[in-house]
């Protein structure tokens, strides 16, 4: 049987959110390349564009 690697030798990336590294899990094996957030709640609260340029998004007022 293999020696289980040790944390430090696991690819990182960078959370978009917080900012923070994380290291590559077992779970995201088949999915690597396009894990962007290091957990569930950085997914959540990830910065979201702004739905419109106009401010609110409700209908002028005339």
């Amino acid at each position: 049987m293999p020696k289980a690697r040790s944390k430090s030798d696991l690819p990182t990336k960078i959370c978009v959110t917080c900012g923070r590294p994380f290291a590559w899990r077992k779970k995201w094996q088949a999915s690597w390349e396009a894990v962007k957030y290091c957990g569930e709640k950085c997914q959540r609260n990830r910065l979201k564009p702004p739905a419109d340029s106009a401010g609110s998004g409700l209908p002028k007022r005339q």
